[in-house]
């Protein structure tokens, strides 16, 4: 993190001052020569060693202060922790070494206790300017028994040159700050509660005496001890810790190291982005509830949806769940994948039925990989049919009915799920699942495949829709390049998904293209059908019957991403 950490005092002789402070020198050449100055047999990665090489300079300024207003010595002068690893050496002294940052850092310092007013005279507050620096500045209060109103005013404050970094850190450094704070106060008032206890012993003492008749007037040598009392005290005095400066610079190390790794800095050029943010999506967790977004428009919509599905708490024993694109081919075969798949692609309404919830949820959750994020709008699990305008992705349970409208569409697809006998419940008679399957012959899926899960032979899969489509003799390109990947003998599941990743990327840039011939301003013009069989054999390099599927991909758009195109470059 480029910034510099400092402690800073409000000293009741001489003002504010600055105590301490902690900065990291990012030069592997600058590192080495500190860390030349310091023994070979005390170097020691990210911990803290006096530093003989910081320059006398510096403590020059410090020799008419009182003790309050000194944090270092000329035997001591501050502290170095390097980090071999990243090459930066975090160094700690009273003042920074570069004029310019002394100038920087003491007008903060001052601001930060004369200036700046945070409520309640306690807290954090940041201020600054955008042609200089900005500042986050905690101040807070010691106890100490010498002082006026028993307590001295310090202040934490953090000086960078990005705003926006200092503001997106603040809940990580305030919180730190608080705790740093708290450990100083605590040992203050140890100290404080100490003094005063002694005090009042001393009193005690003194009344004893003058009661006594022993009472005589001090001599010149107590009240020239008197005179000679400085006025401020140190913070080693205070706190009662003498490594209290050696403990601060781990902790300004610590946080100058953390808040870099925190938080990354990325420059965002080019266009918005071009995916959409899904509108609707009812995943249904492990605990059988549903997730819902609180975005303004899907709650309202939802409200009612939502309170009307009925979710049972499930377990994932005895249920198997479907992992990868191959696994269901393999499953259902080339001939069922395909029709199932194309429907997918296409944006169909995608009915997947059976009796347990997590693999009907498992094989949505596959089969969505199918199409952009923004595409899918899914229910995964309900006890009655919800319409396409609701999700496009629909689990439902055995022995739920499609309207006659659904099962007369060609838009609509159902893929149904017959476990074995053995593992029908009460709550699923034999008849019930024959009556759901009574309409259509079932094929299980081929015994010969090798790596399939065992149990999932025993399934058996069906998938129906009011009209096959004509796939062996107009197959779309994306499916035939999907279904070549699937039917690899080596090729592995990591490798599908990457490489069919790679390919909706391809599909969306052809969506965008396909959008911006379709504003163009060609819907009057009577070569507008030409012009778009051209685009797509010679441009695309894609037949009519992809048309459908980059169609529906370009609802996955974003509004942002649509009017970009529409106003770059026409």
């Amino acid at each position: 993190m480029n910034a510099i950490i400092s402690l800073c005092h409000f000293c009741e002789a001489h003002g504010p001052c600055i105590l301490f402070c902690t900065q990291a020198f990012h030069s592997a050449h600058d590192a080495q020569l500190l860390m030349d100055s310091v023994p070979p047999d005390k170097r020691l990665p990210l911990h803290a060693r006096p530093d003989s090489s910081l320059s006398e300079a510096s403590m020059s300024s410090t020799t008419d202060n009182c003790e309050g207003c000194r944090s270092v010595t000329v035997d001591q002068p501050g502290f170095i922790s390097h980090d071999s690893k990243a090459q930066i050496s975090y160094i700690s002294s009273q003042y920074p070494e570069q004029p310019q940052l002394y100038r920087i850092l003491r007008h903060a310092c001052v601001r930060s206790l004369n200036c700046e007013v945070c409520p309640g005279k306690e807290g954090p507050i940041v201020f600054g300017e955008d042609n200089s620096c900005h500042v986050l500045s905690h101040t807070f209060h010691l106890q100490d028994s010498q002082a006026r109103g028993f307590q001295r005013l310090y202040s934490f404050i953090i000086v960078m040159m990005d705003r926006v970094f200092l503001i997106n850190s603040w809940p990580f450094l305030v919180k730190h700050l608080r705790t740093l704070i708290d450990e100083l106060q605590s040992k203050a008032e140890i100290v404080f509660t100490k003094e005063q206890e002694e005090a009042k012993d001393s009193q005690r003492a003194s009344s004893s005496i003058r009661s006594a008749g022993l009472y005589s007037m001090p001599g010149p040598d107590h009240l020239r001890h008197i005179r000679t009392n400085p006025s401020g005290r140190s913070l080693v005095e205070l706190t009662g810790d003498k490594e209290v400066f050696v403990y601060m610079h781990k902790y300004f190390v610590y946080l100058l190291k953390a808040g870099g790794m925190r938080i990354t800095e990325c420059m965002v050029e080019g266009p918005p982005s071009a995916m959409a943010t899904p509108e609707v999506s009812l995943p249904l967790t492990d605990s059988g509830t549903v997730q819902v977004g609180e975005r303004k428009g899907v709650r309202e919509s939802l409200d009612g949806l939502v309170s009307a599905l009925e979710f049972q708490v499930v377990t994932m024993e005895n249920q198997p769940l479907v992992h990868s694109l191959k696994q269901l081919y393999q499953m259902l075969g080339q001939k069922d994948f395909m029709e199932l798949a194309y429907r997918v692609l296409r944006g169909d309404q995608v009915i997947v039925r059976g009796s347990e919830v997590m693999t009907v949820t498992s094989i949505i959750g596959v089969l969505k990989d199918l199409v952009p994020e923004s595409c899918c709008h899914i229910v995964s699990f309900s006890q009655c049919y919800k319409e396409s305008f609701v999700c496009n992705f629909l689990g439902l349970a055995v022995g739920v009915s499609l309207p006659k409208h659904v099962k007369d569409s060609d838009f609509h697809v159902l893929l149904d799920i017959l476990p074995p006998l053995e593992l029908r419940g009460a709550d699923q008679p034999s008849h019930q699942l024959a009556a759901t399957f009574a309409e259509h012959s079932i094929v299980g899926p081929p015994q010969t495949t090798s790596d399939l899960d065992g149990f999932l032979l025993t399934y058996k899969f069906m998938v129906s829709c009011a009209s096959p489509s004509n796939l062996d003799q107009k197959c779309p390109l994306i499916l035939q390049k999907l279904v070549s990947l699937l039917s690899g003998e080596f090729f592995s599941d990591a490798l599908i998904a990457q490489a069919f990743q790679g390919l909706k990327g391809e599909w969306m840039n052809k969506v965008k293209v396909l959008y911006k011939f379709s504003k163009m301003g060609y819907s009057d013009n009577p070569e507008r059908v030409e012009k778009l069989e051209k685009l797509l054999k010679e441009v695309l390099l894609v037949g009519p019957e992809d048309l459908p599927i980059l169609r529906y991909w370009r609802s996955a758009l974003s509004k942002e991403y649509r009017s970009y195109l529409l106003h770059s470059t026409k």
